[in-house]
């Protein structure tokens, strides 16, 4: 069992969770709601201007769709300098977490080539890059480091925390989905509500039920 302390390449905060993973004693919606406190610590550390900045060049983007036309002969490369040149403005106005912005540029790039070879983004633009945003702060800090930890020890169960790891997305993707909307509505990325996922109803066997039946007043 890897020892919290000893994990390298992991912050702090995501080598105990990287531990709840390999140890195994967890359901996956515990785990990821445990997730959800780490990754946002980072979304908070990077601050808001990734934030910012992803909701100015999504302006762009749905200009971009907003003209279907012109969307086989658009100049795709375009948008490369596009980006390029915003990080400019934010990194001599704002000094942003590098980091939080590089992250930002993967995900305004991500939707990018989704828009490219869909044509279309169903709902939010702005949600949806902001939901790239946090799955690639997730992915970056928790989900490739795993994946290096686990063929740097041979001594844990790979393929179980491979499976444990698949069936946490489940869960993990709706959550990110809801902070993202809630970051779009609220515009900061502080305070976030742990959880907006709907808490797990208890199983309630015959025998309970008849005897709740029989205490009603």
């Amino acid at each position: 069992m890897p020892d919290a302390d000893r994990i390298g390449t992991f912050s702090r905060h995501w080598s105990k969770m990287y531990k709840k993973v390999c140890e195994g004693h967890f359901d996956n919606a515990s785990l990821a709601d445990d997730a959800m406190i780490s990754l946002r610590k980072d979304i908070e550390n990077y601050g808001h201007n990734p934030v910012f900045f992803l909701k100015e060049a999504s302006a762009r983007l749905e200009a971009i769709q907003n003209n279907p036309l012109f969307l086989p002969v658009h100049n795709w490369e375009d948008e490369d300098d596009y980006i390029c040149a915003l990080r400019r403005v934010y990194s001599q106005r704002y000094k942003p977490n590098p980091r939080g912005i590089n992250m930002a540029i993967s995900a305004y790039k991500d939707l990018v080539h989704e828009l490219r070879n869909k044509g279309n983004i169903l709902g939010s633009l702005q949600e949806a890059l902001i939901s790239r945003y946090i799955h690639q702060v997730y992915d970056g800090n928790f989900v490739d480091l795993a994946l290096i930890e686990l063929e740097n020890h041979a001594d844990v169960d790979q393929d179980g925390i491979h499976q444990r790891l698949n069936e946490m997305s489940i869960f993990i993707d709706e959550l990110i989905d809801l902070h993202a909307s809630q970051i779009v509505r609220k515009g900061r990325v502080k305070r976030l509500r742990s959880s907006s996922r709907p808490a797990r109803l208890k199983t309630v066997s015959i025998e309970d039920d008849v005897f709740s039946l029989g205490n009603r007043k």
